[in-house]
């Protein structure tokens, strides 16, 4: 950035201006003006810096060979700092980079603990943007160095993701537009096609001359009402569930999370329902435990008592059975209640109506002791199946709060990943396609979306390496985006060498490094563009995410593997 962030806006006008001057020819070529440069800063001067956020995403454009970087929004450059980069040996790798981390202090985990204030990740191989000495030449080891004021200010107005392009020369954004370049979704919904009207109804000739042939016959040849109906409505064909507009996109996204927030609110309704069921159940079951326990006890003495009672009266048949063998015999009976009776020698009928009543008398006991068995064993089975009840009521209760829990967690599942989505949604989309592999890439927000196969055409060509940055809604076209390009690397061309003096023989050809002006990176840009055809489904799932801040970089090389791993957005290497 330059010394203030004010400097830049005061310079905005002019080229506002500029560029409007150029407009018409937007309309036939693919090129802009290319925003003002600014002046390199005297290396003694203090700098201090104000933060206004920009209107736009923010490129960050880095100059080895002029040891500066500069600071651009949509509305042109911000400001400008000296910087020092790796010294010999340890050079600053130029290429395509994103912010992947910031850290207000940072220790390096490389060089022994050296401080890194306001710390701005670019790789995670160690090179990184921060506060250091910046003796106005060459001096770190890969890292940039910024000025401590600068670094700060800096730090206040990036985000994660933003664009950093290290070149050796100084190159500047330059307004482009290609037919190529990805389109947002439409505002707003189009309109249904209203279908002109059907023509009369055909009349069908016929040499019946009878009065019902002769009768009108009309005819829509191959069109149904449903049909003509469905082709009103453009709809019918769109593809399900891809928004027509970023309003019904928008809405759509705001419909299904109030969905699903319903959906969470019924399942945390239905959890705790069944919750209070099963509680109750578990209450009536652990209360009938008492209940069938002390059932239980009774009925071990009442069948003891049966036993007792009827080996009572198995004694007092015996006694009986021996009187009637026996009569004069004195006799000791086993009466009711555990006393014993002896019957003396007497008149024969009164023992034996003495020995009559003591076995009518231990039948009643023991006939008594069974109907209270009875009686407790119906409500001991009485208990039983009330408990066989209670406790499938409350297996059923647990299950149906297991159930319930486990779509309640399904529910907070759904809005976390819509919240995942739209916090994705809301992050820069970012799509790298390598004319070397023939391959494209998409990663929102360092997640990668998808890779696949596209056509090249001649591949094999030297084209470059070329960041294309939406930067917002075209302000003439507001389904269209205002782009800039950056040609991080232009290809090298072939150069004859001048005789050497013999006719017979020359040298060999150098290859020299195409110049970079902003003619070579807008012609090596849209014949880059011109080369790729990329698949219409891969093409419909782009524009239905893509927002301002998308970039698209396109690249004669690949990208390197130790550096494009996870939490990483693209990091193309030109060197």
């Amino acid at each position: 950035m330059l010394r203030y962030f004010q400097r830049g806006q005061r310079q905005r006008a002019a080229k506002t201006a500029s560029t409007l001057l150029c407009g018409s020819a937007l309309a036939i070529a693919t090129v802009c003006v290319p925003l003002e440069p600014a002046r390199a800063l005297p290396r003694n001067q203090t700098i201090r810096i104000a933060t206004p956020k920009p209107v736009s995403p923010m490129l960050l454009l880095v100059s080895i060979r002029k040891q500066r970087i500069r600071a651009f929004d949509v509305t042109g450059e911000l400001n400008s700092s000296r910087i020092s980069s790796g010294q010999p040996g340890f050079d600053t790798p130029t290429g395509v980079f994103s912010i992947l981390e910031k850290k207000e202090y940072h220790e390096s985990n490389i060089y022994e603990g050296a401080p890194m204030p306001f710390m701005q990740r670019l790789t995670w191989s160690g090179i990184a943007l921060h506060a250091g000495v910046v003796p106005g030449y060459r001096a770190s080891h890969g890292c940039i160095r910024l000025p401590a004021s600068f670094a700060k200010s800096l730090f206040s107005v990036t985000n994660t993701g933003g664009r950093v392009i290290v070149t050796q020369d100084e190159v500047d954004p330059i307004a482009f537009s290609h037919p190529k370049l990805f389109k947002p979704l439409p505002a707003e919904t189009p309109p249904a096609v209203a279908l002109p009207e059907l023509p009369e109804a055909t009349k069908v000739a016929s040499n019946d001359t009878s009065v019902s042939a002769l009768s009108e016959l009309p005819q829509y040849l191959g069109v149904s009402a449903a049909l003509a109906e469905a082709a009103r409505d453009r709809s019918a064909f769109a593809p399900p569930d891809r928004p027509r507009s970023r309003a019904e996109a928008d809405k759509v996204a705001a419909d299904k999370f109030n969905r699903l927030k319903d959906a969470l609110q019924s399942a945390q309704t239905a959890k705790t329902a069944a919750t209070d069921k099963a509680k109750i159940a578990v209450r009536e079951s652990d209360a009938l435990g008492p209940q069938i326990a002390a059932a239980k006890a009774v009925l071990d003495p009442l069948r003891a008592a049966i036993v007792n009672a009827d080996n009572k009266l198995d004694q007092a048949l015996l006694a009986f059975s021996n009187f009637m063998a026996n009569g004069d015999a004195p006799l000791t009976l086993a009466k009711t209640g555990g006393k014993t009776k002896t019957a003396p020698l007497g008149n024969p009928e009164d023992r034996e109506a003495e020995l009559e009543d003591a076995i009518l008398d231990l039948r009643i006991e023991a006939d008594s002791a069974r109907i209270e068995l009875a009686r407790q064993e119906m409500q001991f089975a009485s208990l039983q199946g009330s408990a066989s009840r209670v406790e499938a009521a409350r297996t059923a209760a647990i299950e149906n709060v297991r159930q319930a829990v486990t779509l309640l967690r399904s529910a907070q599942t759904d809005v976390i990943e819509a919240n995942k989505a739209v916090v994705r949604g809301n992050k820069t989309l970012s799509v790298f396609i390598s004319l070397k592999t023939e391959r494209i890439y998409i990663r929102q927000g360092f997640e990668p979306l998808l890779e696949a196969p596209i056509t090249i055409d001649n591949p094999g060509r030297r084209l470059g390496t070329h960041v294309f940055t939406a930067m917002r809604y075209d302000d003439r076209n507001r389904d269209a985006f205002d782009w800039r390009l950056v040609s991080a690397h232009l290809p090298a061309g072939v150069a004859a060498e001048p005789e050497n003096g013999s006719r017979k023989k020359k040298s060999k050809p150098r290859e020299t490094v195409l110049p970079h002006t902003e003619d070579n990176s807008v012609d090596m840009a849209s014949d880059a563009l011109d080369a790729i055809t990329i698949p219409p489904e891969i093409l419909d799932t782009i524009t239905t995410l893509v927002r301002p801040g998308a970039s698209l970089i396109i690249s004669d090389k690949e990208l390197p593997a130790n550096e494009n791993g996870l939490g990483t957005e693209f990091v193309v290497l030109t060197r």
